[in-house]
Parts: C-alpha cells; sequence; structure tokens
C-alpha cells in the first residue's frame, strides 16, 4: 500500500501533471504540426537542389584533389527528400519550442487536463524563444562552417593522403557528413534555450541539474554521438560546445533576474 501511495503522489505531482498537459497540448496540435511539416516538404524540396548545387560549388567543402561522385540516378532525388525533411522538421520543432516557451510562463496549474488559456505576455516569450533558437541555430552553423567542417574535410584528406590513398566521396555519403555536422551543432547550440526554459518553467529545479552535472556531461556525450558522424573526433567537437553551453545557461540563470 505505501509503495501504491508513493507512485499516485508522483503521479500528481505538479511536473508530472504539467508534462501530462503538454502532451496532451501537442496532441490537440497534431493537424497542425502535420501540416507545418507538410508544407516543410514542400518548400524544401527545390530549396534542396539549390543548396546541393551551392555546396558543389564551395571549394571549402570540398577537398582539393578529391571527387564526388553518384552510383544511381535517383540518388539525387533521395538526397533532396531527405534534406527536405530535415527542412520539415525544423519547422515542427519550432512550433514547438513557440509552445513550450508560451506554456513555461504560468504559475498555477489546474486540477484537470485542459490547458488554461495563455497568461499575459506569453506571445512575447514565444516570439523571443523562437528567435533565440534560430539565433542559436545560426551560431551553430557557422561554428559548423568556420570550425567543424573545415578541420574534419582537412584531417580526413590529410589521413588518405599520408597512406597513399585518392579521395573519392560517395554523394549521398559527402552530403549526409556536412548536413549532419551542421545540424548537429545547430541542435547542440540549443542547450542554453532549453536549460533556461526547463528552469523558468518550473520544470525542474536548479538544484538537480547541478547534482546531477556528470551524468548530464554524459548525455551531451551520447547526444553527441548521435548528432555527430561515426567518429570519435566530430564527437569530440560537437559534444565540448554542449557541456559548455550547459555551464553557461546555469550561468545566465544565476544572474537573470526571474519575473514574478
Amino acid at each position: 500500500m505505501p509503495e501504491r501511495i508513493d507512485i499516485e503522489d508522483l503521479l500528481d505531482a505538479p511536473r508530472m501533471r504539467m508534462f501530462r498537459q503538454l502532451g496532451a497540448h501537442v496532441r490537440g496540435r497534431a493537424r497542425m504540426l502535420a501540416g507545418l511539416f507538410t508544407l516543410g516538404l514542400i518548400i524544401g524540396y527545390p530549396l534542396a537542389g539549390m543548396l546541393i548545387d551551392w555546396m558543389l560549388g564551395q571549394p571549402r567543402l570540398v577537398p582539393s584533389d578529391a571527387t564526388i561522385v553518384t552510383l544511381q540516378p535517383l540518388e539525387l532525388v533521395m538526397l533532396r527528400l531527405q534534406l527536405a525533411g530535415h527542412l520539415a522538421v525544423a519547422l515542427v520543432v519550432i512550433a514547438l519550442i513557440f509552445d513550450a516557451a508560451r506554456l513555461a510562463g504560468r504559475s498555477e496549474l489546474p486540477d484537470d487536463l485542459e490547458m488554461p488559456e495563455f497568461p499575459p505576455g506569453a506571445l512575447a516569450r514565444g516570439l523571443v524563444a523562437v528567435a533565440t533558437a534560430i539565433g542559436l541555430a545560426a551560431i551553430g552553423l557557422l561554428y559548423a562552417w568556420k570550425v567543424l567542417i573545415p578541420f574534419l574535410l582537412a584531417y580526413l584528406q590529410e589521413d588518405a593522403a599520408s597512406v597513399g590513398l585518392e579521395t573519392t566521396w560517395h554523394l549521398s555519403a559527402w552530403i549526409g557528413f556536412l548536413t549532419s555536422l551542421a545540424l548537429g551543432s545547430a541542435l547542440a547550440f540549443q542547450v542554453p534555450l532549453v536549460v533556461l526554459v526547463v528552469l523558468r518553467g518550473g520544470l525542474v529545479e536548479r538544484e538537480i541539474l547541478t547534482l546531477y552535472r556528470r551524468h548530464l556531461w554524459f548525455a551531451s556525450i551520447v547526444v553527441g554521438a548521435m548528432l555527430s558522424p561515426p567518429d570519435p573526433l566530430s564527437l569530440g567537437l560537437i559534444a565540448a560546445p554542449m557541456i559548455l553551453l550547459f555551464e553557461f545557461a546555469l550561468l545566465l540563470d544565476r544572474i537573470i533576474p526571474r519575473s514574478d
């Protein structure tokens, strides 16, 4: 009986109720999210073709003495669909960030799972969160463009040349390598926003994050492994910024006063 009471108390805790409400809110907006995803696919397909053409024309992205080949005619079509899917997912994520920032400002929770009306200033918080997410993504892409991609391409090229091999990139592997680095960096740089939203929204206490700091560092390494190409150097260059940005977010939370 005591264990059952503890479980019921846990499920009825304010944070658990908030998570359940967020889930109900997302399910209620499923059609809108599906529409955004479809819109991203429609817009992203022609943009993906232009992006691939642009990437092939960039000396920074194509190492010297490297050859890029395709193995089948449908490869380019599949790549364009893949890149369009990335844009579609990005639109959905932006919409979820917008909603999460608006909902994070609620100080009280109702007894049922019905979502209350958004409090004053919720729209402004949502817009600021979206602008911050886009800005952080842009910084992450700049980091990938200026630091991550040139360094890794030069490293791989020199490594192959050191044993007398000629570098030949399969088009899908080359695009996948570059996009995984770019998207991994853009997502890694969202860490400050995520940390501040969960702290200011009351989803987790600051003491819990600091108590499990080492676990979160390890989680950053795991996430970095999923976001980066399968080599230790790429992992380190993506996971390290995530850890540093996590600590930076905790510092910002301490410095910036909370609005009541």
